[in-house]
């Protein structure tokens, strides 16, 4: 639930730093693009929701890489500190060691990083599945689907048992031969006939009514089977199309996609831009931000917040400017704010009458539109 794995420099177009923030950027986005980063990261979160983890394999020669480690499921901790954190790996294949690495971040010696996802004290120092937290209600599911097939198979296909004799009498073979022959001849309903002993013809089946209830409670459980993070099907709220569209997708996204992208984010500038500029001369503090959207994806919202804001006098034009990464122009907001300040002036000033004796450019005429005598033309 990515636009890809995008890189912004770690300081502002303001900062004395910001040329070699830039040059940083530039170099890490370069190994980006060489090593592939979108896929591996797409990779990555394939195992981690499989598995809860997956295992980076940060090389040094000869060049600097990274990769996913191959057959993780054979990698266990091989050495730890004297507080339990592991400092080294190793993999074990067929009871022979074919790797071994350091747990600790490196610029000369290959190491391993763990991306887990949902550590519990019980998975440490793995994660869990993301369909972990299904598998209980599923098996429940599938027991109670099974029993009501046995049950329903009783109902519809009933049966009856024949109990001969009691604790008081005993049942000699000729009379049992005798009465399973009459039992495999009779017709449903009908009794057989007695030989000196208490016969008894019990119904088979439960004994009992249906249970109507037994579909709804299975289709609950199908609706409630959720995997480890307690996602609920809100597809059954709505049309399929507007849940994936609306609910789904934004919910999914606030507790499981977001969280993910923290967990990269993390591991990833921590393990391997931070080593790779290391190697390459630079400092830890130039390392770019990585962001799993596009910089430019959220400008129209920010541009008209920043606008609001600025119109009501909390911010100034240089402090939106350099939120948005945009250029401040200094003559021209100077010019601006001259031309907002006559305006003003103009519009407080109050409005005087010129004289007429004053107005020496200005002739007025006055036009008098008399009526003769009828009969005789107007005149002016």
């Amino acid at each position: 639930m990515s636009q890809g794995v995008f890189l912004q420099p770690a300081v502002n177009k303001q900062d004395e730093t910001y040329a070699l923030a830039e040059e940083a950027l530039w170099r890490c986005d370069k190994f980006n693009r060489a090593s592939r980063v979108n896929s591996r990261m797409y990779e990555t979160v394939l195992r981690m929701s499989k598995y809860g983890g997956c295992f980076w394999e940060v090389t040094h020669t000869p060049t600097f890489d990274f990769r996913l480690a191959p057959s993780q499921e054979f990698i266990e901790p091989y050495e730890k500190d004297e507080v339990g954190n592991i400092t080294r790996w190793r993999q074990i294949i067929n009871g022979r060691v074919t790797a071994e690495w350091s747990a600790e971040p490196s610029t000369d010696e290959t190491f391993l990083v763990l991306v887990s996802w949902n550590v519990t004290p019980n998975t440490w120092p793995y994660g869990s599945s993301i369909g972990i937290g299904s598998e209980t209600e599923l098996e429940a599911l599938i027991k109670m689907e099974t029993s009501a097939k046995d049950y329903m198979d009783k109902q519809a296909w009933p049966y009856e048992v024949l109990a001969l004799g009691n604790e008081n009498s005993s049942v000699l073979d000729s009379d049992y031969q005798t009465a399973k022959n009459e039992w495999k001849n009779r017709k449903p309903g009908e009794g057989i006939a007695t030989r000196n002993m208490p016969v008894n013809i019990i119904p088979g089946g439960t004994g009992s009514s249906p249970i109507r209830e037994l579909a709804v409670l299975c289709q609950l459980m199908k609706d409630n089977a959720h995997d480890g993070l307690m996602i609920a099907p809100i597809s059954k709220l709505y049309n399929a199309t507007e849940a994936s569209a609306k609910v789904l997708t934004k919910h999914i996204m606030t507790t499981l996609g977001q969280p993910i992208q923290w967990i990269l984010k993390e591991a990833y500038e921590e393990s391997v831009l931070k080593p790779f500029l290391e190697q390459s001369g630079f400092s830890m503090r130039s390392c770019p931000q990585v962001m799993f959207e596009s910089p430019d994806v959220h400008k129209e919202e920010e541009g008209a917040y920043w606008v609001s804001l600025v119109s009501a006098k909390i911010q100034t034009e240089q402090q939106a400017c350099e939120h948005l990464g945009l250029e401040y122009d200094e003559d021209y907001w100077r010019k601006k704010e001259a031309e907002q300040q006559q305006q003003m002036q103009q519009q407080t000033q109050p409005q005087v009458k010129p004289k007429l004796e004053e107005m020496e450019d200005d002739v007025y005429e006055v036009h008098h539109k008399h009526r003769k005598s009828s009969g005789s033309s107007p005149t002016y």
